[in-house]
């Protein structure tokens, strides 16, 4: 696993007494000497959104101190979503249809992971033709090669 600490938006010590903050979940960090807790970005947009579902992007801004780009960001990111009785869309970057989260709306997702693996799939036959697999082994005609040592 990554080292929490290295994570965009990790809080490495404790604003109170100076200690070691550890990471809870959800955005939140808690320090392993007096138990303070503080929130990251991600941490202060989710429980405001909490509290007040339905808050227009700059006024998440505006209460939590994250720019509106870091929230887009969060948004493509899907670790929040526009709120459903909202008005306020973002747009799917393949076919322009309203989505609430993510760059993709879900078909055009599926058809970008479909292509991605037809690509990879190609990637992997194109290598192995022409004898760059399994560890450069192979000749072009995709003969065996012995190694001189």
């Amino acid at each position: 696993m990554d080292n929490i600490r290295s994570w965009p938006g990790a809080i490495q010590n404790c604003a109170e007494c100076g200690g070691e903050m550890r990471y809870a979940g959800l955005g939140e960090f808690r320090c392993v000497e007096c138990g303070n807790v503080q929130l990251n970005d991600y941490g202060r947009v989710r429980a405001y959104l909490e509290a007040h579902p339905g808050a227009m992007q700059s006024e998440v801004s505006r209460a939590t101190g994250v720019s509106t780009n870091r929230i887009r960001q969060l948004l493509v990111e899907e670790r929040i979503e526009i709120s459903a009785n909202s008005n306020i869309f973002l747009n799917c970057e393949m076919c322009g249809m309203p989505i609430r989260s993510g760059s993709r709306c879900p078909k055009c997702e599926e058809r970008y992971q479909r292509e991605m693996a037809l690509e990879k799939k190609a990637e992997r036959v194109g290598s192995i033709k022409s004898g760059h697999m399994a560890g450069d082994k192979m000749n072009a005609s995709g003969e065996m090669r012995f190694l001189k040592k």
